[in-house]
């Protein structure tokens, strides 16, 4: 087959994956957890909600 194509390229790394150790300190309850999407208080992130203007974008110039 094409055994060439395949072996071309195998001294290179194409990326690594890094994972930091983490341990496991609290959790939420299991309904708190489905309300905010995440067992882990770490990991919860919501999103901000900013008063914005209802007319459209605003302009920076």
């Amino acid at each position: 087959m094409n055994r060439d194509y395949y072996e071309r390229g195998r001294e290179k790394q194409l990326a690594r994956v890094y994972i930091p150790f983490q341990i496991m300190n609290q959790v939420f309850s299991p309904s708190e957890a489905l309300m905010r999407g995440t067992l882990f208080p770490e990991l919860y992130m919501p999103y901000r909600k900013e008063r914005g203007n209802l007319n459209g974008g605003g302009y920076y110039g």
